[in-house]
């Protein structure tokens, strides 16, 4: 048993639904008088903004015998704000100055994709959590026999029940979930003594030792991806006083994208403190952006610019390293190579070539977590990258350089916390 990770196949639903929904009127009301004494002045403003939107996404996998399926998901998001405000100057008790304004912003998006493919990948954290206790009954001389690997199977099992068992109150979780896992030790004759070391370490493995999620299996797909966004903006400010006057500007854009996909992901548990991961997505199609813009009144001034084809490689690979139950170190590196056949144009039909790109992006990725105590814990991360850019300019030729221009760039960030919980 020891050093071995037991792959167990999670009890979940394939569907995940996840949803917001926000919606708040009157979010903000505010109001401000301010009078000026020596010249005789005065100030009235109010404003009032609110907002409000609609969020929804949802996965579904359909699975056969063979582990083959058929996957939908998709996601919907809907946002509107607005704001209000009116400036009114007095001087003795005349108004010389009167101003209102109207903002409006609304942003709608729709993504989906249709995949089908074969394999499965699962969380086996349970598994994990159910070696380290029944190793820390060996440590701790409270073990009666030894353990099978049908054992620890059913207690892995037994973890993932009480997972998703559903509580008001959080220490009558903790409660049911300690004792279920003790009435299993004792059901199976696994433990000899039930001290306060025993129950000690298994509430301490139940709060740490499930942390971070660990997957094994392998599975690929290939299918459609797409996208579509709707942003509209507008603005009114209207001058009543000296003179009346309007102001209005309105902008619309519209993104829509399609790509056909293929890829592969792939999770092993090296053992019970290796894991290695990689995984490799192509895909093709391309993508498009109209824009329009109107101000005070004047024509349409409209602007296309489109990628066809898009070409995009996704490619990553790495290692994870846990120590223990609350320490852990993950190192990965990135590759992502893009090529881009971009158009512009006022609209779809007069579109012309202007510039073509081929980016590339890769580099390492780190992250480290140090449990120091329950208290005082210390995070790291790193992440690198090497950029090169190579474009051609078939029209628009940027002042100064050649039609066929190279860009090369790293970039790296570090990060360090130590925090301190005193409660």
């Amino acid at each position: 048993m020891h050093g071995q990770l037991i792959l167990v196949m999670r009890i979940r639903l394939d569907l995940k639904v996840n949803y917001i929904l926000h919606y708040l009127v009157g979010s903000i009301m505010g109001g401000q008088h301010n009078t000026f004494e020596l010249d005789n002045k005065e100030r009235r403003s109010n404003n009032f903004s609110y907002d409000g939107g609609l969020s929804l996404s949802g996965l579904k996998r359909f699975y056969n015998a063979k582990q083959n399926y058929f996957e939908v998901n998709g996601s919907i998001y809907n946002w509107y704000n607005g704001y209000k405000s009116k400036v009114k100057d007095y001087a003795s008790d005349t108004t010389f100055s009167s101003v209102s304004r109207k903002d409006n912003n609304y942003t709608g998006s729709l993504n989906g994709s249709f995949l089908i493919g074969k394999g499965r990948i699962e969380q086996v954290q349970d598994a994990r959590l159910a070696l380290y206790l029944l190793e820390d009954l060996q440590t701790l001389n409270r073990n009666k026999r030894s353990v099978s690997n049908l054992e620890v199977l059913e207690l892995a099992k037994l973890i993932t029940s009480l997972k998703y068992k559903r509580f008001l109150d959080n220490r009558l979780r903790k409660i049911a979930e300690i004792t279920a896992i003790d009435s299993f030790m004792q059901k199976t004759g696994l433990v000899s003594i039930t001290d306060a070391s025993y129950f000690t370490s298994l509430n301490d493995n139940w709060n740490f030792a499930n942390n971070p999620a660990r997957e094994s299996g392998m599975r690929i797909y290939t299918g459609i991806e797409g996208s579509y966004s709707y942003n509209c903006e507008k603005t009114q400010e209207k001058i009543t006083v000296p003179s009346e006057n309007v102001t209005d500007r309105k902008s619309k854009s519209n993104d829509a994208y399609i790509y056909a996909v293929a890829g592969i992901k792939f999770e092993n548990p090296i053992n019970l403190k290796w894991q290695q991961s990689a995984g490799l997505k192509a895909s093709v199609g391309s993508s498009y952006r109209l824009y329009s813009y109107e101000f005070a009144g004047t024509s349409d001034t409209s602007r296309y610019n489109g990628v066809n084809p898009s070409l995009k490689l996704i490619a990553d690979y790495g290692y994870g390293f846990y120590p223990n139950s609350r320490t852990w170190l993950t190192a990965n590196w990135d590759l992502n190579v893009i090529y881009n056949k971009q158009f512009i144009g006022t609209s779809k039909n007069d579109k012309e070539n202007s510039q073509n790109s081929l980016h590339m992006y890769t580099g390492p990725t780190v992250n480290a977590y140090y449990y120091i105590s329950e208290t005082l814990r210390l995070s790291i991360s790193f992440t690198g990258s090497y950029q090169v850019n190579y474009d051609t300019y078939i029209t628009n030729i940027p002042a100064g350089s050649d039609d066929n221009q190279t860009k090369t760039r790293w970039n790296h960030q570090f990060e360090a916390s130590l925090t301190n919980s005193l409660f």
